[in-house]
This record gives C-alpha cells, sequence and structure tokens, in this order.
C-alpha cells in the first residue's frame, strides 16, 4: 500500500491533477464559508432588530399604560403562538421577582449592561439554553427581558457544519479518485510515446505510434510520426551515401594496391623504390582498414545491428576468447587467468561481444607485466559485471573520461588507431551496457556492465 501511495506520488499528473483539485476545494471552501458568515450575520441581524422592536414596543405600551398595559401586551404575545417557543419575555418588579414571563430566570441577569443584546445562558423550568437578550430598566423599577433563543440557529449551524465537511470529504474523495482516473489516463498516452523513443533508441527506426484520436495526442502522434518518417529517409539516405562512398573509396584502394604490387615485381626495380612501394602499400591497406572500422563504429552506433540479437551464452565467449589468447599470453610471458566465470545468458550479439571482450583482454596481455585476468559475476541488480583486470601501468584517473573517443591515445607511439575501445564502447552501448575504467589491484581495471 506504502509502495503503491509512492508511485502515485511519484506521478507528475496526479501530483498536478491534486493540486488544482485542492486548489478547487479551498476556493469553494471559502465562497461556502463567505455565504456561511453572511447568512448567519443576517440571521443574527434579524434577530437583534426584533429584539429591539419588540422593546421598543413594550416601552411605548408601558408609557401610556403603565404595569396593567405591558402585563396585557406580553400575555398576548405569548399567546398568539408566532413564534412564541423561540421568543424570550420576562417582566421582573422591583424586587426582581417575576409578574410575566416564559423563563424561569437568567442567572446573573443583576450584572448584565443595559440597553444592550448580549448572548446568555436562559433557564427553563427543566433545561438550560442559550438566546440573545436586552435587558432594560423602567421608570417604575421594573426590568424588561426581552430575547430571542438560539437554539434553532445552532441547530443550523452544526447541520450545515455537518454538510460542509461530509460535502468536503466527498469532493476530498473524489478529487483523489479523479487525480488518480486522470493520472492513469495521461499516463497511458505519455507511456505509448515514451514505448515508441524506446523503441526508436534501440535501433527499430520502422515503428510508429498509432493515433486513436484527434485531440492534442493525436496530434503530438502524428507530428511525432512525420518525424520518424523524415529521420528514417534520411537515415536511409546517409547508409546508402556511406556504403556508395566505402565501395567507391575501397574500389580505387584496392586497385592503387594490385598496381603497387604489381609494379613492385616488375624486373628492374631499385631496391629502395621497392621498399618505398611496399611502405605505400602498407600506408594504403592501413586506410582501408581504418575506412572499415570506421564504418562499423558508424553502424553500431546507429544501433541497426539490435535487430539481430538473440541468445548469447557468455560463458562460451569468455572461454572461446581466453583460449585464443591463451598462445598469445605465452609468448609475452602472462599468465592470464580465468577467475570466477558464472554461467549468465543475455540477449546480444555473440560476435560483436566476443569482439569486445577480446579486445580488452588482447590490451591486457599487451600492457601487462605478469598478469592479467577475466571474470564474469551477476550483479544484484538484475546486471552482469566482466571484469578484465591486469598489473601494467595503467591510466591516470584524469584519462579515464577520454578513453573511448575517436582516435584516443594515451601513448602516440603505440601502435592503432585509437579507435579499439570506441569500437568496444560503441558494442557496449549498443546492447545498453556501461563501460566503466577504475583502478585495479595493480593496474588497470575495465568492467563491463551490461543487463540480463
Amino acid at each position: 500500500m506504502i509502495d503503491f501511495i509512492k508511485r502515485l506520488w511519484e506521478s507528475t499528473s496526479f501530483r498536478l491533477t491534486l493540486n488544482y483539485s485542492i486548489l478547487a476545494i479551498f476556493t469553494t471552501l471559502f465562497l461556502i464559508g463567505f455565504f456561511y458568515v453572511q447568512v448567519f450575520g443576517a440571521l443574527r441581524d434579524e434577530h437583534l432588530r426584533q429584539i429591539n422592536v419588540a422593546v421598543q414596543r413594550l416601552s411605548i405600551a408601558y408609557e401610556v399604560g403603565g404595569r396593567e398595559e405591558i402585563l396585557r401586551m406580553i400575555e398576548l404575545t405569548l399567546s398568539d403562538r408566532i413564534d412564541s417557543g423561540q421568543e424570550i419575555y420576562l417582566l421582573l418588579d422591583e424586587f426582581n421577582h417575576t409578574l410575566v414571563g416564559n423563563i424561569s430566570e437568567i442567572p446573573g441577569l443583576n450584572n448584565l449592561p443595559e440597553r444592550q443584546v448580549v448572548e446568555v445562558q436562559i433557564k427553563h423550568i427543566d433545561a438550560l439554553s442559550e438566546g440573545n437578550v436586552r435587558v432594560t430598566k423602567l421608570s417604575g423599577g421594573e426590568t424588561l427581558v426581552v430575547g430571542h433563543e438560539l437554539g434553532t440557529l445552532i441547530e443550523l449551524r452544526a447541520m450545515l457544519s455537518r454538510i460542509i465537511v461530509t460535502s468536503m470529504i466527498l469532493a476530498l474523495m473524489l478529487v483523489i479518485l479523479g487525480a488518480y482516473v486522470f493520472s492513469n489516463e495521461l499516463k497511458y498516452r505519455v507511456g505509448r510515446i515514451r514505448l515508441l523513443t524506446e523503441q526508436v533508441g534501440a535501433g527499430d527506426i520502422s515503428k510508429r505510434i498509432t493515433s486513436e484520436s484527434e485531440d492534442v495526442f493525436g496530434l503530438i502522434h502524428h507530428d511525432i510520426n512525420r518525424m520518424l518518417d523524415k529521420i528514417e529517409s534520411l537515415m536511409q539516405g546517409a547508409r546508402h551515401i556511406s556504403d556508395t562512398v566505402a565501395h567507391n573509396i575501397r574500389t580505387p584502394l584496392t586497385r592503387i594496391v594490385g598496381k603497387l604490387r604489381e609494379t613492385q615485381n616488375l624486373p628492374g626495380v631499385p631496391p629502395h623504390v621497392r621498399e618505398a612501394q611496399q611502405d605505400a602499400i602498407e600506408e594504403v591497406e592501413n586506410l582501408s582498414v581504418l575506412l572499415g572500422k570506421l564504418l562499423q563504429i558508424a553502424e553500431l552506433n546507429a544501433g541497426v545491428q539490435r535487430q539481430n540479437f538473440k541468445a548469447c551464452n557468455l560463458e562460451v565467449i569468455a572461454e572461446d576468447v581466453l583460449d585464443l589468447y591463451s598462445f598469445f599470453a605465452e609468448e609475452k610471458g602472462v599468465t592470464l587467468q580465468k577467475k570466477k566465470i558464472d554461467r549468465v545468458i543475455i540477449n546480444g550479439d555473440s560476435n560483436l561481444l566476443a569482439s569486445a571482450l577480446a579486445n580488452l583482454v588482447d590490451n591486457a596481455v599487451k600492457y601487462a607485466h605478469s598478469h592479467a585476468s577475466v571474470e564474469i559475476k551477476k550483479r544484484f541488480d538484475n546486471k552482469i559485471s566482466i571484469i578484465v583486470e591486469d598489473d601494467g601501468p595503467g591510466l591516470p584517473e584524469s584519462e579515464y573520461e577520454n578513453v573511448g573517443k575517436y582516435f584516443y591515445r594515451f601513448n602516440n607511439d603505440s601502435e592503432g588507431f585509437g579507435l579499439g575501445l570506441t569500437s568496444v564502447a560503441a558494442i557496449i552501448e549498443l546492447h545498453r551496457g556501461e563501460l566503466i575504467f577504475s583502478k585495479g589491484a595493480s593496474g588497470l581495471k575495465v568492467t563491463i556492465v551490461l543487463p540480463v
């Protein structure tokens, strides 16, 4: 449950929907609160007006007809059954004895201010209640109390409060449910785009996204498909151009080598000319090899070869590479050790993986003083590590970020074009892996991390 809530909260669409919905709820709550205050303010003002009118009417009756008249007016008012259950009337004589009224007493009556409406507790025969009352001293010493019960107002206030709280709880539940539904819908629509980008990123440029509607997402789908059509057309054109260029360059290079060999074998060619011809042949052949490597790396970076992936046994690949380089290691006086080799099956191109591992083993044996090793082990994060380590001079840590770049060579006096590790990096990237250089126990440690 906690993981579900965490995943839900990590959804941007859910958070946005929830935030705006909560904002709408608080806006509605503010309007309801404003309405609540206004309604109850108006009801309280009406009570005050009724109390003041009643006091004024009874005071005039007292001035005109004395105590008898005001008693008659109060009894008449209480007997008309119009709001008699809510109205409060009490007339006390100069000795605070009750003359007439519909309440028993008001605690602390003598301490209440005159000519002001105040909220007090009212004591009936069998209960207490609350009400707004106004106390008036008459000219004959009598005390007149006129007021209005707050029971109905309190009940109405409680009822509205319950309705508001219940409505807010239901609204919040609906908001969360709506945010969840909207989040899933948006996640589905965006997820289709993400799936397409993953497939295209994996090298399948022919994939397209089907449009299910003509809304804004449908327009985005059309735009993405048009963009991919254009990219596919450009890539096909670039591939055609590169193939054509490769063919048109390699053919003349092959002819040049052939012509040089023909003239090299002609009788009467001076030795220094034969030597220059041989140098020219080697340079042209190196140029042809360089061109081939560059084209291979370009194809790897394009990701097209992912379409040929199938199950590969890394244990078998490692055994074959170690067998291949065992004789070379013996010649160099280097011990090529096979450490722990776990049997791991991954989806990939066995030839390319063997080429990458062979390149690393070749470098390890070439630069090792006396020892090099290969290890394959499973990791806890559903990945595997292929570790090639030697006890050679290694590389400065500042150079790690440069290894794998085009034509990079730490030592310019070394042989090669500086494309070996570039090719390895391209192969590992094709397999969605990672190539890591680090300092080993006594030399360089190269780790290939691949998903299982």
